[in-house]
C-alpha cells in the first residue's frame, strides 16, 4: 500500500495574469468534497431512496505570512493574498493543491471567501485563507 506525506505538499494559484504560481511557505491545506442528496422515496416502501444532488468544494489554507508576497496593486499579481484589493470574493482563481511534489493533485477555479492573519508573541506570522470552488474539482494521479 502506497502512502504519502505531506511534507511535499505545493499549492498553486492564479497570479492574476493567468499564470499559476507557487505558494510559498505553505504550512497545511484542507480540501472538503460534498454532494447534497434528494429523498425520492415513495409510499409503500420500507426504505428511503436518494439521488445524487448538486456537489460543491471548498477548503482552506494556512502559510507563513511573507510581506513580499503582499500585492501594493491589483497589476502586482497574488490578489487572493491582499483582501484590502478585492482579493476576498472576487473573480475565481485558479488553484492547483498538490498532495506531494510530484503526484496526487485537486484543481479547479476557487473563490476567495476570507483571509485572516495571526501574529503571536512567540510565534511566525501566519496567515489562513479559506475558500469555495467555483465549479467542479478535478483529481488526478499525475
Amino acid at each position: 500500500m502506497a502512502t504519502l506525506s505531506g511534507n511535499n505538499g505545493v499549492i498553486k494559484i492564479d497570479n492574476a495574469s493567468g499564470v499559476l504560481t507557487a505558494v510559498a511557505a505553505v504550512r497545511s491545506f484542507t480540501v472538503d468534497i460534498t454532494s447534497d442528496t434528494i429523498e425520492n422515496s415513495a409510499m409503500g416502501t420500507d426504505a428511503r431512496t436518494y439521488l445524487k444532488g448538486m456537489s460543491s468544494w471548498s477548503g482552506s489554507a494556512d502559510i507563513y505570512f511573507d510581506p513580499d508576497d503582499m500585492p501594493t496593486s491589483i497589476a502586482s499579481g497574488n490578489v487572493w493574498m491582499n483582501p484590502t484589493l478585492e482579493g476576498v470574493g472576487s473573480d475565481p482563481y485558479a488553484i492547483e493543491l498538490y498532495l506531494d511534489a510530484t503526484s496526487h493533485k485537486f484543481a479547479g477555479d476557487i473563490i476567495v471567501t476570507g483571509f485572516s492573519i495571526n501574529s503571536s508573541m512567540d510565534g511566525m506570522v501566519e496567515a489562513s485563507i479559506s475558500f469555495s470552488g467555483s465549479g467542479p474539482a478535478t483529481y488526478s494521479a499525475i
